[in-house]
């Protein structure tokens, strides 16, 4: 397992930048929208199924409540009937003294007929009538009243008699909508024994009382709120007394002895499985009947709605992420390319192509990159240009120094034999001045090294103007202010010379009414840098013409071919450009010349 965990992340580190941003996108979009919808498909599909069962509650609950109500009216009709008394002596009129009394019974019938006619509506009962004895002369109407003989002799009166309930139910059956037997109408019937309240073994008529079955079959359909679901009323033989779906009852087919079970069950809501299919079932029996009120939905009924969002959850999902991953693969693929085409060119310039640039318009990270990169090249060839230019006036320079080295030990020999030929001719100035030039270009040539020490530099300096004061008469004042602890610190060789030749030969000498100059040297230690400063009272220059001198040149020794511009440039390649030099000067104040290198020493 670590070995394919370790192969899977190192596959991944050296996958290109494209398909690891592509994968990533693919985590981050696809893995959250997945745990979301499967989240939200398990809350909707449980709040559904409670939506449901709560909805089909209360439908349930609402049908029953009617349902009751309607029985109760059907028994409370019942019981103002049997115990009529007018009832009650029309039924029990003894038979040979009425029996052709066609007259009186014409007037029991009428006033039986107001009576029962009184009873009947649409909504409760449709038909209210009397099983009355066979020799009443209106026991064969049919409508109101009927046969009780005839009737003794059927299933139904056998079970009536032999029933101990307060009132029995028939089956749906078949009625006449009016006295002409024309429009029959399906009605639910309701059978109560009339007794005589004399000698109460005694059965005198049968009360029916019937509701329409549409009424109830209303009832029963406003209950069933699935479209698979079925609600239904059975008897205790199972004959279904009101449906709400044949065609769904007869593709579910409940078992009888399953439905008792679950009537007794205390849950509202049972999970039975009937054949091959999971159904939620409630049943409860109606009071004062053998009626089982029924409701069935199938589990699949339940889920239907929830798959259906789970489904179009799914097809959001699938559009949402496409869209969102091909907007990655395209954002990803802007991207990438722009970061190809900077490494391409910065291949070029690996190469050593250095007119390379990148456009970019887009001022993102990688916009900033591309500019840093542009600058980066410009400066690298510029660099490069400098180191050209600078390689050259080196090896010029270098040119110049070894011709002035040119053979040092002929030129030594020559002034030393000046000095003996000054010595031979009593001529002690001649010797001076050769003995002074001798140890200047020693030390101007100090056997070629480029770095000497302040001291050796003051030395020269010192020798210098020693010799141009034997030229002008010693009308130059040199004075030197360093600390002694500075004199051992390194400094390019002719530095000073230059500047203080430049202060005699342009500043003190300039000056015509002056008999006398002076130039002061001075040194201190600025933190981590010295700094010597050159300062003459010669007639001085407007300070554009200082600056000019740094800019343009200013060589006054065409032998030594050093300036003032090449001593400034020779430091700043030495030492880096903040350093160098930097004047100051006005017309008749002098000039002040500073020196700033950094404080460097030869170690030992």
């Amino acid at each position: 397992m670590k070995k394919w965990f370790r192969s899977t992340v190192g596959l991944f580190t050296n996958m290109n930048i494209r398909g690891k941003l592509l994968i990533s996108y693919f985590v981050l979009i696809f893995f959250p929208l997945a745990l979301m919808t499967a989240i939200s498909y398990k809350n909707v599909s449980r709040d559904y199924e409670k939506q449901i069962l709560h909805s089909a509650d209360q439908s349930f609950d609402q049908a029953f409540t009617f349902l009751n109500y309607k029985v109760n009216t059907l028994i409370k009709a019942s019981d103002v009937i049997y115990f009529n008394d007018d009832i009650q002596t029309m039924l029990t009129r003894n038979k040979t003294d009425y029996e052709n009394d066609f007259v009186q019974q014409n007037i029991d019938r009428l006033e039986m007929e107001s009576f029962l006619n009184s009873f009947q509506n649409t909504e409760d009962v449709y038909r209210a009538g009397l099983y009355v004895p066979g020799w009443l002369m209106y026991s064969s109407q049919g409508f109101n009243f009927f046969n009780m003989d005839a009737f003794a002799h059927t299933e139904s009166y056998q079970t009536l008699l032999a029933s101990k309930d307060k009132v029995n139910w028939l089956p749906p059956h078949t009625i006449s909508n009016n006295n002409n037997n024309l429009d029959p109408v399906q009605v639910i019937s309701l059978l109560r024994k009339i007794r005589n309240s004399q000698q109460t073994t005694e059965v005198i008529g049968i009360i029916e009382l019937s509701i329409l079955k549409s009424n109830i079959e209303d009832i029963i359909q406003k209950a069933n709120i699935t479209y698979d679901g079925v609600v239904y009323i059975q008897n205790s033989n199972g004959d279904i007394v009101s449906c709400s779906n044949l065609q769904s009852f007869n593709r579910i087919n409940p078992d009888i002895g399953l439905i008792q079970k679950l009537q007794d069950s205390e849950s509202s809501w049972n999970d039975a499985t009937i054949g091959a299919n999971d159904f939620v079932i409630k049943a409860r029996t109606i009071e004062n009947t053998d009626w089982t009120m029924v409701t069935a939905i199938p589990s699949t009924e339940i889920f239907k709605q929830s798959i259906r969002i789970r489904d179009l959850m799914l097809v959001l999902i699938l559009i949402c992420g496409l869209v969102s991953y091909g907007l990655a693969y395209l954002i990803t693929g802007a991207t990438v390319k722009r970061i190809q085409l900077l490494m391409k060119k910065m291949r070029l310039v690996q190469e050593g192509y250095m007119n390379v640039e990148v456009n970019s318009k887009i001022h993102d990270e990688i916009g900033d990159l591309t500019d840093s990169f542009n600058h980066m090249v410009k400066r690298i060839k510029l660099l490069v240009e400098e180191q050209y230019q600078n390689g050259k006036e080196i090896k010029n320079l270098e040119l110049k120094a070894l011709q002035a080295q040119i053979n040092p030990h002929f030129l030594y020999n020559t002034l030393e034999m000046i000095n003996w030929k000054a010595i031979d001719n009593d001529v002690p100035e001649i010797a001076v001045i050769s003995q002074s030039l001798a140890k200047f270009y020693k030390l101007s040539l100090n056997k070629g090294k480029d770095i000497v020490t302040v001291k050796d530099e003051i030395d020269h300096i010192q020798l210098y103007v020693k010799i141009q004061n034997l030229r002008f008469d010693d009308k130059i004042q040199l004075d030197i202010h360093l600390d002694p602890d500075l004199y051992s610190c390194n400094i390019l060789k002719l530095i000073l010379q230059p500047i203080v030749e430049n202060a005699i030969i342009h500043g003190i000498r300039e000056d015509r009414d002056k008999e006398k100059g002076s130039i002061t040297i001075t040194g201190v230690l600025d933190k981590h840098e010295l700094v010597l400063t050159v300062q003459d009272d010669g007639v001085g220059m407007p300070q554009e013409k200082a600056e000019d001198i740094l800019a343009n040149g200013n060589t006054t020794d065409e032998i030594h071919g050093y300036g003032v511009r090449n001593i400034n440039h020779r430091i700043k390649l030495c030492y880096g450009p903040e350093y160098g030099l930097t004047y100051r000067s006005s017309p008749g104040n002098g000039t002040v010349v500073e020196i700033r290198i950094p404080a460097e020493r030869t170690p030992g």
